[in-house]
């Protein structure tokens, strides 16, 4: 099954609209009430904290992007530099936490926001119904328009920054008056958790194949639309917590549309709940089923999956197999019962989990490809070249133990596990079926290896 020749028509402005969006997406809406809860007026240290780590940690993904751009990244850079079955879990693990936990979450998470414009709203079915909606829209050919986007992203940053000014308008300092007495456990955990929300921007690296000079502006995607996000995050940190008393905000569903309604004029909160929430949820919703297809595309042309899986629809040419997959795994999510945190912690996860293999890849990078690695525009160099990968993997361990802990339920946490444990036992069997047909995986891997990470 050939790999599909992909025009390079995307530049720097749209690749920078795409980080944010990425980024941004629904996790801000989600994770800031979840993560008050746990921190209270902590809120803006927990967001200053989170995006330490994960701005180091992006610095190795910059320097792969820009070394060596490719389609489907985040599996063929770990397996063509590290290990074929560290690349196949790390993708299974994040496929399932994603499907199953982080669209859900948004999902649910979008129905919320809605009811509070359409009360009698019933969340369960809403969700459903949106993510039906976007697996129809994506079966049909859905193709990604970086000027939609960059508008998508305009109206999102608006929505934001509308909010933010309402609430600082309106700041009571004596609502950060305990700021400081947030105990250092929820502390880390409310980090751990609001790490996710800065998550996104590496899915740039899975279109390397469609930017121009992509050496250059993946890793100046980064460094814009990085900190771009964390001054909207901050601001929108400090909103929440300053204009509400905190004891009001607990008991509240939704503190964010809560804030709005009481800083915020009626058109105000209309314009923030669509052109805010429910539009970044849903437009993220979108991303998940477009990005979350490429990785597996290139796992099935390396025979780990079933090559059917990855074929393409002959009218729309869409991986229509690969889309239903997700599709039944994100209505399983919806309709499983668990709790929003749960599966704010199960999408975190996967967040963390699938950095791992990209890290310890950066470091594998300039022996395994020393030409790439010195052409490169943007690269690591002594010190760095060890530290920030480093970072990453001490984030995606302690960040995860945490989490895992925070779980509490042995039930919620064997769900997980069974999460990794199941694509272990399918990498095993699946290089045990190819190798009764005389497929040798790891000298598949070495025979493509050049043709497919240039």
């Amino acid at each position: 099954m050939p790999v599909p020749k992909l025009k390079r028509v995307l530049k720097l402005p749209a690749v920078v609209f795409i980080a944010i969006g990425f980024t941004i997406g629904g996790g801000v809406f989600v994770f800031t009430g979840i993560v008050f809860k746990i921190v209270g007026q902590a809120l803006p240290i927990a967001y200053s904290l989170a995006v330490i780590p994960v701005f180091i940690s992006m610095m190795p993904i910059a320097m792969l992007g820009s070394a060596i751009p490719t389609t489907g990244a985040n599996y063929r850079y770990p397996s063509r530099m590290v290990s074929p079955g560290l690349a196949f879990v790390g993708i299974w693990v994040y496929a399932w936490a994603s499907f199953f936990g982080q669209v859900p979450l948004y999902a649910i998470g979008c129905a919320t926001y809605a009811q509070t414009l359409f009360p009698s709203l019933p969340p369960t079915l809403f969700a459903i119904a949106l993510v039906s909606f976007i697996y129809i829209i994506n079966l049909l050919g859905v193709k990604p328009a970086a000027q939609v986007q960059g508008i998508l992203v305009i109206i999102l940053i608006s929505a934001l920054v509308y909010y933010s000014y309402s609430g600082i308008a309106v700041i009571d300092h004596a609502n950060f008056s305990n700021i400081m007495k947030c105990s250092p456990a929820n502390l880390m955990l409310g980090t751990a958790l609001l790490t996710f929300t800065y998550f996104g921007a590496n899915g740039i690296i899975e279109l390397g194949g469609e930017i121009v000079n992509p050496g250059k502006v993946i890793p100046g995607a980064f460094f814009i639309a990085m900190p771009l996000v964390m001054l909207l995050y901050l601001a929108v940190a400090l909103a929440t917590v300053g204009a509400v008393p905190a004891h009001i905000l607990e008991d509240a569903a939704e503190p964010l549309i809560w804030v709005c309604q009481n800083t915020a004029s009626n058109t105000g909160v209309l314009f923030f709940t669509v052109g805010g929430a429910v539009l970044a949820l849903t437009t993220t919703l979108n991303a998940i089923f477009i990005v979350g297809t490429k990785s597996l595309l290139i796992m099935a042309q390396d025979h780990l999956l079933p090559t059917k899986l990855g074929r393409l629809n002959q009218k729309f040419g869409t991986p229509h197999l690969f889309l239903t997959v997700v599709w039944i795994l994100s209505l399983l999510g919806i309709v499983s019962g668990f709790s929003m945190e749960t599966l704010a912690s199960y999408a975190a996860l996967g967040g963390l989990i699938i950095f791992l293999p990209l890290q310890i890849s950066a470091v594998r990078l300039p022996v395994l490809y020393p030409e790439q690695y010195q052409t490169s525009d943007f690269k690591l160099k002594g010190f760095w070249l060890w530290f920030c990968p480093v970072v990453g993997v001490v984030m995606v361990i302690f960040f995860s133990m945490i989490i895992l802990f925070d779980l509490k339920s042995m039930w919620k946490i064997s769900g997980f596990i069974v999460f990794i444990i199941s694509g272990i036992l399918y990498y095993q069997l699946r290089k045990n079926f190819l190798s009764k047909k005389g497929i040798r995986l790891t000298d598949l891997l070495k025979k493509k290896e050049c043709r497919d990470v240039r």
